[in-house]
């Protein structure tokens, strides 16, 4: 299994204990920070204890989209489950629980081990897994029979009542509420590190800034009075085109970037005259009005010491000589517009929780961050 694949997986998940819809939504958003992007999610059904007499549970299944491997994926529900209150039941007779979670399909894999048996070996007994499951792929093959998902219900045996009781709004996922997220910060913050990381975790796709397309980006440091303008206007239009270009017919494709359109002013403010900016201060008013926003901008407020030494590692020859007095300039550029009113959801990180993000616990909190809003 090769580690940059992203895997489907099938997970059923339940509660009869204690705050059932709270413990089931904690978990849902857990299984978003911790393993991946949900793909869809099935409506939630009330059901009666299945194996023993006890409350009634609340079930439901969803599809993940993830690049963890199984034993990663069981020890990570696992630890969810724990993280809620389900205590680990060290006999095998069915009981009440606070959240329970189980890997039902791992793409077409086949496992059997003492640990971890894929596909769950109870699917085609159980209606309040295939119920669910019929809403999510009613023609997913089980790998073992090769049943569908619809033959196994019309053949299951189980008599016990599934009843709908919240279609499947009751979660939304985090990328159908905020499907285009955008990293912002000063030269050097760590944009495009972070975006993806975004894409890699999440599996969508990733927009990138064409600095290096710029033909007018090394000249602009070495004559800047010169080349800022023609610098300026290139990157203004070329993020504009990239923007209407990636979202042409997919306006809620679920996307990271690692730069945003507003950049354009803050950078101009600093380097152009003040009638050009002026100009091209009226070309972004118009353009930005036909194109499609972030919900969510990240912003990675570094102070400026981090910023000169990760520009020197990163070993551009033409940024060699950025000053400190301009990477405060900029800094205090996307404050004064950021300060201003803004249709978007802005997280501003501090430079300690910027160089966090370089450890998966710093990242799984700024997922936690973003997830929870």
């Amino acid at each position: 299994m090769n580690i940059n694949d992203f895997h489907i997986v099938y997970i059923s998940f339940g509660s009869n204990k204690g705050k059932k819809l709270f413990n089931i939504i904690k978990a849902l958003k857990e299984i978003e920070i911790q393993l991946g992007r949900i793909d869809k999610i099935s409506s939630l059904y009330k059901t009666k204890s299945w194996g023993f007499n006890s409350r009634d549970f609340y079930n439901g299944c969803l599809i993940l989209k993830t690049r963890f491997s199984p034993k990663l994926v069981l020890k990570k529900l696992k630890h969810i489950e724990l993280s809620i209150g389900r205590l680990k039941n060290p006999s095998q007779d069915y009981q009440s629980r606070e959240i329970d979670l189980d890997i039902l399909f791992f793409d077409q894999l086949i496992v059997d081990s003492n640990e971890l048996k894929i596909p769950h070996p109870q699917i085609a007994k159980r209606n309040f897994v295939l119920v669910p499951m019929l809403e999510l792929s009613p023609d997913l093959t089980h790998p073992k029979n090769n049943f569908s998902i619809k033959s196994l219900l019309l053949k299951s045996e189980d008599n016990l009542e599934i009843k709908k009781i919240k279609n499947n709004n009751f979660y939304i996922p985090f990328w159908d509420r905020f499907p285009f997220v955008s990293i912002e910060g000063n030269i050097g913050a760590g944009k495009s590190t972070l975006s993806k990381k975004f894409k890699y975790h999440f599996e969508i796709e990733e927009l990138k800034e064409n600095f290096t397309n710029n033909p007018f980006l090394k000249k602009f440091y070495l004559k800047p009075e010169e080349f800022a303008l023609k610098t300026e206007n290139y990157f203004l239009n070329d993020r504009k085109n990239q923007i209407i270009k990636h979202f042409f017919g997919f306006p809620k494709r679920k996307t990271v970037s690692d730069f945003w359109i507003g950049k354009s002013l803050v950078f101009a403010k600093n380097n152009l005259s003040k009638n050009s900016y002026k100009k091209l201060h009226n070309d972004f008013i118009k353009l930005n009005r036909i194109l499609i926003h972030p919900k969510i901008i990240i912003y990675l407020n570094q102070n400026i010491l981090q910023l000169k030494k990760q520009i020197a590692e990163r070993g551009r020859s033409y940024e060699k000589n950025i000053s400190e007095d301009y990477l405060k300039s900029i800094s205090k550029g996307y404050k004064f517009i950021f300060d201003k009113n803004q249709n978007f959801i802005l997280i501003i990180l501090t430079p300690h929780e910027v160089l966090e993000l370089k450890s998966s616990q710093g990242l799984e909190r700024l997922f936690r961050k973003i997830i929870n809003l």
